[in-house]
Formats: structure tokens, C-alpha cells, sequence
């Protein structure tokens, strides 16, 4: 049965293959360059005609549809075989149930014949079919019985039927094709030897196709010359110039008839040298010269910057016969790329200038990206000034959000923010801010508002003010110093020299006053040294007297001045203690200035006791190089407020007080480049510590 369905395949496909050969000889002479897809779909039809007469033996189908396909990718290629497959397939999708598997097996046969095309050369065209035929073979034989999901495999007796069947199919088939190829190609050449005039030549069917062709190639030819934007040369191989185009002519300034027939170089001028290397080169190596950047001369004399590729031409026998060179006026371009390499020159070298600015600039600068909310979101750039003001490296301060730097709440943040709301680009504002490292600093920052590729941004320069205001302070307590040592001379030559009569008058007066006068007059007469003692406060500031520095023993010193205040010290129920760490060095400094000091700060220490208590004196030495007194009483003390502002002019805790005392104090340790500080808490005492060099 299987025999018999595929002996009508066999017969119906011969004579369809017969036909196809009857068409193409009487009906296709003038259509040959679309004979490929033609034959293509004639293939497809005939294997369509074999589905028809197929043959079905238990539940596989039998026939010779595969052949037309296996023929049509060898004699006309891969195009013509797509077209002829997937017509097929459409075939199938309509004619039969099982299409799906005759779709693969087309599309495995297909691929499997597509490696012939490329080595044809190498095998005959009947060793060419049988062999894609019997590929075609094994994966029928594989997807049918392996891989396809069939109730019963196919007997072997009926895929060698098959075989067979294909084999005697692509033989008669080859055989048919091959012999008609010959048998044309020698009536076609004892036409042409017979003919003996120019008539007979014009009529033969090829010579006309060539010619055709020869005249299409030459026009397209012709017309990619002439209409080249770029101006193109050919020359023979000693450098004769045969052809050029009208771009030519336009980037050079010769005319065609000027040049052809010249030696291009020649032409060339100065550079006559380089263009004979060049050709010489291209001659001897056989290949292309690409992209050379050359500078050429044009007929003016100016010169035009160019960019050339010289090829090789060859003949038929590939057989090295001209040049041709195409020339690229570069001349726009080369100088727009000389501009723009000296924008971004410029650009480059303004933004190094900026960027040194930004980044060795002494004020901390900032570039905050500012959200929604008007809130600072995050850090776009920082300077080193910036880093170490906060303590954080650049890479940390770029990669937390700013309030994980800057507490939202913070006073700086809010003015701000308050200033971004009230719509200001441009401010200018104070605020005091607590470092990482708890220090506190007062700055003084302006910002300036800005979009950045839709983004809001501000620019913060900040600058320390806290030494500044600091420098401030002490000018202002400069100044008041010179005031008290105006005042001073002022009072002490306005009230000295009346002060001497008056006190002179009234020791007179005592001598002759009665008892109940008496009183009175010693009452005056205290009040009188009062004045005295403040007036030689005055003089002490507005007339420093000349100091002797020496090598003292400040135990000793101190001592001494505990001795003199002791009385005063007893009466209050108060008792100076003085403590000695370890051997004392001497000090090099004033004795009367430092004895002062230490009378002016323990009178203060018993004053504030006015319920008794205890005073300790301690010495010890710092270090090699200071020696540290702490003197801490048990009074009232002092507030944080109030102390702050002790040592300056006319300021006094005391009712009594002229507020000159500290001052002194601390004026004298500074001449003798020590430092004196106060800690204080109110209701637990007072301590106050002087730190002196040695040397």
C-alpha cells in the first residue's frame, strides 16, 4: 500500500518536474531575474499536489513533498527555499491534521541543507541532493518514531519505501535538470559560432543580457561619480589623472579639462612627495589607503585640509589597473573641532580655577539640595573646610541626609528654612551651632538659592565668627581700659591734692576736739583713707610703675600674705589653709604685683564668707614648665551670668565694690603670661586657679 501511494508521488513529481523545464524554456526567457522566486513558489504548489496524494499507514503519513523543497535551496538558494517552506507550511496547516509535525521536520530539513550552499562547490549537485535528502531521512525517521507522540510506530519497511522512493525521486529529477542545463549551454554556444555578423551576436539572448547589464553598470556607475558629495579622483597606475567629479572641482578649484591627462602629482605641487608615496604604497601593497588626514593645495594657492582614501581597481582577471581616491573636505570641521577643544580648554581650566577656589577656601562651603518641604535634604558638595568643621569625612557627609548632620530643630535650620519660605534667594544670617565634638561656635553664613536641573539648591558659605566676636570682646575691654586710665589720672590729680589739706586740717581739728567730737572726726578720718585707698587703685591703673622681675619662692610669698590677712580673716571666724604638694620651684615674676594679686583675691574669698568657713590655698607644681595655685573658699558664690563679665572696669559683686580689683588681677597675670580662671556655684563656693611658667 505504502508502495503504491509513493510510486504516484514519484510519477506526479517527475512530471512536474518535467513542466517546470518546459516553462522555463518558453515562458521565462524575459523574466530570469525573478525566475528564483517564481521557482520558489512553483515548488510549494507541487508539494502541495503530493499532499493531496499521500498515503496514511497506520496513523503516518507518506510522501514525496520534501523533494521539491530540497531542490529548490540547492538550485536557487536559501531565498527561494524560505519562500517555497513557508508556503509549505501554510499547505499543510489547511491539508492534514498531523501539521504540526510537518512543520518541524521543514524546518530541520531546511536548516540542515542551508551548510550545502556554502561548500556546493565541492560535491556534484546529485551528491549535493542525496545527501540533504538523507538528513531529511534521519529526522523524519527520529520525530516521527521519537519524539512524536504517535499510538504506533512506523514499520521499518516503510521508511525504507521511503527511502528508496526519495532517492529514485531526486535522481530522475537531477538527471531531468542537469541534462537540460547541458544541452542548453551547447545550442546556446553553436549559435554563437555560427553566427558570422554583428546581427547574429546582438541576438544571441546572453549577449544582449550582458550588454544590459554592462550599460546599467556603467550609468550607475556614471551617476555615483558625478553626484558624490566628496570629490573623487581616478587615476592609472603611474599617477595619471583619467576621471574626476564635480566635487572635484569645487574643493581644488581645477577644472576636469585642466587636470585629466596630468600627473596627479604634479598637480599636487609641495607636496608632490607624499602623494607619490601615497600611490606607490597603494600599488604595491594591492590595498586600501583609509582616512589620511592630508593638507593639499588648491589651484589659488590656499590651502584645504582633507581626509583621502585611496583603493586599488581591478580588472576582470584581478588585475591591479588605476586608483581611485575619494577626498573629505575637513576643513568646517577640523577648525569646529579646534574651537571646541578650546571651549573645553577653557571650560576645563575655569573649572579647575572654581574648583580650587571651592576646595581651599577657608570658610566652610556647602551645596544642599533642598526638598519639598524647604527642608535641607541632602548634601551635593562639600569642601575640606567644610569636612572638618563638621568632623565627618566628604564621602560620610555626601551619603547621610542632612538632618542625620543638622538637627531639624536646630536654630541654624530654622532661620533657613524660615528665609526659603518667606521667598529670599539671598540672605545673610548669625546663629550658634554645637559641633559633633560639643563644641560650640558662633557663625555667621549667607546663602544663595538656585535650580540645578530642576532641583532647588542652596549654596551656603559659613564662616567661624567665634574668635572674631571673642577679638571683639577684648577690644571693647581695651577701650574701657583706657577710659579707667583717663578716669584715673583725672581723679587722682583732682582728688589727691585737695585730699592732703583736708586731711591735714583735720588732724588739727583733733587735737583741740572734745570727746563727743572726737567720735565724729575719726569717723571723717576713716572715710579719708577710704579715699586714699581708692585713689591709689586709680594710680596703680593709670601709672603702672616699672616691675622687676626675679626668681621667687612663691610658698613664701603666700604665706607672707596669709600672715597679713589673718587677723582680718580670724574676726570673721575664718581659716586660710595652705597646702604644699611636693617641692616647690621659684618663680620667675614681680613679688610686689603677684603679692597684690593674692591679697585681692583672698579679701574677695573672705568677704564672700560673711558666715565662716574655710579658705584652701594649694600649690602644685603642673608640670616641668608651670606651677598651678587653686585657692577655693566656701562663700555665696557667683552665677554663671555675672561670672563671665568679672575683670572688666567698674564691675563688682560686692555693694562697695569699684569693680578695679579683678582687673588688676587679671591684668598682672597676663603681663606675667600666666592665665587666671573663676568656677563658681552659687551657695557652695568659689575657685579660683592661676597658672604661672616657670621660666
Amino acid at each position: 500500500m505504502v508502495s503504491s501511494g509513493l510510486f504516484v508521488n514519484l510519477c506526479i513529481f517527475s512530471f512536474f518536474v518535467s513542466i517546470m523545464i518546459a516553462i522555463r524554456i518558453f515562458l521565462l526567457q524575459r523574466l530570469a531575474h525573478k525566475y528564483k522566486w517564481m521557482s520558489g513558489i512553483y515548488a510549494s504548489i507541487v508539494s502541495a499536489i503530493l499532499m493531496v496524494y499521500s498515503v496514511t499507514y497506520q496513523q503516518i503519513t507518506y510522501d514525496l513533498r520534501f523533494l521539491p523543497l530540497i531542490l529548490t535551496v540547492l538550485y536557487f538558494g536559501y531565498r527561494a527555499g524560505a519562500v517555497a517552506g513557508i508556503t509549505m507550511a501554510v499547505c499543510s496547516i489547511y491539508l492534514e491534521s498531523h501539521w504540526l509535525l510537518t512543520i518541524l521536520i521543514l524546518i530541520f530539513t531546511f536548516l540542515f541543507s542551508l551548510p550545502l550552499i556554502r561548500y556546493k562547490k565541492q560535491f556534484s549537485l546529485l551528491k549535493q541532493s542525496l545527501l540533504c535528502f538523507f538528513l531529511h531521512f534521519i529526522v523524519h525517521v527520529l520525530l516521527t518514531n521519537y519524539f512524536w507522540n504517535t499510538p504506533i510506530q512506523s514499520p521499518f519497511y516503510s521508511e525504507i519505501e521511503y527511502l528508496v522512493f526519495g532517492i529514485l525521486g531526486l535522481g530522475v529529477a537531477v538527471a531531468t535538470i542537469e541534462f537540460y542545463r547541458k544541452f542548453y549551454a551547447v545550442a546556446e554556444e553553436a549559435a554563437y559560432a555560427g553566427s558570422d555578423s554583428c546581427k547574429d551576436e546582438e541576438d544571441s539572448f546572453f549577449v544582449r543580457i550582458m550588454k544590459k547589464e554592462l550599460e546599467y553598470t556603467k550609468e550607475q556607475l556614471e551617476s555615483f561619480i558625478n553626484h558624490h558629495m566628496d570629490a573623487v579622483i581616478i587615476t592609472d597606475l603611474e599617477g595619471q589623472i583619467l576621471r574626476v567629479n564635480e566635487a572635484y572641482e569645487k574643493v581644488y578649484g581645477w577644472k576636469s579639462h585642466e587636470v585629466i591627462g596630468k600627473k596627479y602629482y604634479d598637480i599636487a605641487g609641495a607636496f608632490s612627495k607624499d602623494v607619490h608615496e601615497n600611490i606607490k604604497k597603494t600599488v604595491a601593497e594591492k590595498e586600501a589607503i583609509n582616512r589620511v588626514e592630508v593638507v593639499r593645495a588648491r589651484k589659488d594657492g590656499s590651502l584645504v585640509d582633507l581626509r583621502i582614501t585611496i583603493s586599488p581597481i581591478f580588472n576582470g582577471k584581478d588585475e591591479l589597473v588605476g586608483l581611485s581616491g575619494v577626498c573629505v573636505d575637513i576643513s568646517e570641521a577640523k577648525k569646529a573641532k579646534q574651537e571646541l577643544d578650546l571651549l573645553h580648554r577653557k571650560l576645563k581650566e575655569s573649572e579647575l580655577k572654581y574648583r580650587t577656589l571651592f576646595e581651599y577656601a577657608n570658610d566652610a562651603i556647602y551645596l544642599l539640595e533642598i526638598g519639598s518641604d524647604h527642608f535641607p535634604a541632602r548634601f551635593v558638595e562639600v569642601n575640606e573646610a567644610g569636612c572638618k568643621r563638621f568632623g565627618y569625612t566628604r564621602e560620610e557627609l555626601l551619603s547621610t541626609p542632612c538632618h542625620g548632620i543638622i538637627p531639624r530643630d536646630s536654630d541654624i535650620v530654622q532661620k533657613t528654612v524660615e528665609e526659603i519660605r518667606n521667598g529670599n534667594l539671598s540672605f545673610t544670617l548669625q546663629s550658634q551651632f554645637t559641633f559633633k565634638s560639643g563644641e560650640i561656635k558662633k557663625l555667621e553664613y549667607s546663602g544663595k538659592l538656585f535650580n540645578i536641573e530642576n532641583k532647588k539648591v542652596l549654596l551656603i558659605v559659613s564662616r567661624d565668627r567665634t574668635e572674631y566676636l571673642k577679638t571683639e570682646e577684648l577690644l571693647q575691654k581695651s577701650e574701657k581700659l583706657a577710659a579707667v586710665g583717663q578716669l584715673a589720672t583725672a581723679i587722682a590729680h583732682e582728688i589727691r591734692n585737695p585730699l592732703m589739706a583736708i586731711k591735714g586740717f583735720m588732724q588739727l581739728l583733733t587735737e583741740k576736739a572734745s570727746k563727743e567730737e572726737l567720735t565724729y572726726m575719726n569717723i571723717i578720718s576713716s572715710e579719708i583713707e577710704r579715699i586714699e585707698m581708692i585713689t591709689d587703685e586709680f594710680m596703680s591703673v593709670a601709672k603702672p610703675q616699672a616691675v622687676t622681675f626675679q626668681s621667687i619662692d612663691l610658698q613664701l610669698l603666700i604665706q607672707q600674705v596669709i600672715l597679713l590677712l589673718q587677723p582680718q580673716a580670724t574676726m570673721k571666724n575664718i581659716f586660710i589653709e595652705l597646702n604644699s604638694y611636693g617641692e616647690m620651684p621659684f618663680v620667675y615674676c614681680e613679688s610686689n604685683q603677684m603679692k597684690q594679686v593674692f591679697i585681692n583675691i583672698l579679701k574677695n574669698a573672705i568677704e564672700a564668707m560673711p558666715s565662716g568657713g574655710e579658705i584652701k590655698v594649694e600649690l602644685r607644681k603642673k608640670d616641668n614648665n608651670h606651677i598651678h595655685i587653686q585657692i577655693i573658699d566656701e562663700g555665696v558664690g557667683i552665677s554663671k551670668e555675672r561670672i563671665k563679665h568679672l575683670g572688666e572696669p567698674f564691675y563688682s559683686i560686692k555693694e562697695d565694690g569699684i569693680g578695679l580689683g579683678l582687673m588688676i588681677c587679671f591684668n598682672i597675670i597676663q603681663q606675667h603670661k600666666g592665665t587666671l580662671s573663676i568656677e563658681s556655684e552659687v551657695n557652695k563656693g568659689t575657685s579660683v586657679e592661676i597658672c604661672l611658667p616657670l621660666d
